[in-house]
């Protein structure tokens, strides 16, 4: 039987896509009578993320865009998003060394950017993974990416 020290990890996986441009969700259920918690978000970019007033980002939350479990916003900052060239392979848990505030992992040199394990996904609740589209100019970025969520 998991605790809280040992979860049944599950890895969600969405495939290579340009949604950078176009926003996609999917919804899922998780193991039955076991609630989550958002440990990583991760992705491996092969177009740069782009959007000027807002980049890309990936949330996990109750609805399409909700963050209430999860967000990693893909960019150094709220308006310049990351790019091939810095580096493809993108990891939520270790973008700037991540702080622990209230046992929650999160990064806010903009606001924001990187929050993890922010609330419990409730026992046999659906929950939505968005890939949410930048926003301004020519929004852009297509990438492959990965929720790695525990359950206890």
């Amino acid at each position: 039987m998991p605790t809280y020290d040992d979860p049944v990890l599950e890895t969600y996986i969405q495939p290579s896509s340009a949604f950078g441009a176009t926003t996609e969700i999917q919804t899922y259920v998780g193991p039955k009578g076991k609630r989550g918690m958002v440990l990583d978000i991760d992705l491996d970019i092969t177009a740069d993320m782009v959007g000027t007033t807002t980049v890309p980002e990936i949330d996990v939350g109750t609805a399409s865009g909700d963050t209430t479990y999860g967000r990693f916003r893909l960019g150094t900052t709220a308006t310049a998003g990351y790019t091939v060239a810095q580096g493809a392979a993108r990891r939520a848990s270790q973008v700037g060394g991540n702080t622990v505030t209230d046992d929650t992992p999160s990064f806010q040199d903009y606001v924001g950017h990187v929050m993890l394990r922010t609330a419990y996904i409730p026992a046999d609740t659906p929950f939505v993974i968005t890939r949410k589209a930048g926003v301004g100019g020519t929004p852009a970025g297509t990438a492959r990416s990965r929720v790695v969520i525990g359950w206890f």
